[in-house]
């Protein structure tokens, strides 16, 4: 994959639903109500410059310190979605969260639908990684229709986003390519970007949430590919030893739906919805 011109601002926020709320509820909701009103001002500046929802089917979660062995989750598991949004640059994305539109209609909708409290909110920008998967020939759907695995690294180091990505980019592509070549095709990585012009966590929640300074997508074949993505992060995991913490790392998989996309001239269109696998059904599973 190429990188993108220019290096676009990208917010990620990671949420979990309200607790009143089915997951079938949640993603029409976020996708087809929120997405809706996202993308509604005709003024460019008042809207992102793209907007891709991610929709989870599968997740797995490090275990909570100190919990009893095998039960002890976090208060904040149990991701359901993640959001992305690109802006030109600092300017833009200030225009855009200064604007009437998002203060008295956007950001006043995200209480019917994201359980603030655990939301998880990020700044970065993304890198490209080279990979080479075994299946060439295979080059995988357009940006805002993929199946993807998302790794969000929380550390132990107080080393910075850049130094931190520098480490743990060649390990994890050495493990993906030994354990699951012929499932991924694609990789790039969301370096945090400490910021003291916008306060994400006080428009998205999560004040209280761990920090992930590295987030890595990860382009997959479809759902099967769960079990040999699982055996690549295990193995990273390991040779990454105490410089990941692993109790609040995790790893969610979902289908990709694009809301807008002002680049290319794409305005929000319910049909693009994702629509998730049945990950119950036997040919899902992998001995």
């Amino acid at each position: 994959m190429s990188p993108q011109q220019p290096a676009f601002l990208k917010q990620i926020a990671c949420l979990r639903r309200k607790s009143n709320m089915t997951r079938k509820e949640f993603f029409d909701y976020h996708f087809r109500v929120h997405g809706s009103i996202s993308d509604s001002p005709q003024n460019s500046n008042d809207k992102p410059h793209k907007y891709i929802q991610t929709h989870f089917f599968d997740a797995a979660f490090g275990e909570r310190l100190g919990g009893v062995a095998g039960t002890g989750n976090h208060a904040w598991v149990g991701r359901d979605d993640m959001t992305e949004l690109y802006f030109r640059d600092w300017d833009h994305m200030k225009a855009c969260f200064g604007s009437e539109h998002v203060r008295k209609t956007v950001g006043p909708d995200g209480p019917n639908f994201n359980d603030l409290e655990t939301a998880i909110p990020l700044l970065a920008v993304e890198k490209p990684l080279s990979f080479s998967p075994s299946p060439a020939s295979f080059s995988g759907p357009e940006e805002g229709n993929r199946t993807v695995a998302v790794l969000f690294i929380a550390v132990k180091t107080q080393q910075s986003e850049e130094q931190l990505e520098q480490a743990f980019s060649p390990t994890l592509i050495e493990a993906l390519e030994a354990h699951a070549s012929d499932e991924v095709w694609g990789l790039l990585a969301n370096v945090g970007v400490p910021s003291t012009q916008f306060d994400i966590r006080a428009y998205f929640g999560g004040k209280n949430m761990p920090e992930y300074p590295v987030t890595y997508k990860i382009y997959i074949k479809d759902s099967r590919s769960v079990t040999a993505v699982r055996k690549a992060q295990n193995a990273f995991m390991e040779s990454m030893g105490d410089r990941i913490d692993a109790s609040n790392t995790f790893i969610a998989f979902g289908k990709e739906g694009l809301l807008m996309d002002i680049g290319n001239g794409i305005r929000f269109d319910k049909n693009r919805q994702p629509q998730l696998p049945d990950i119950t059904a036997p040919s899902h599973l992998h001995a």
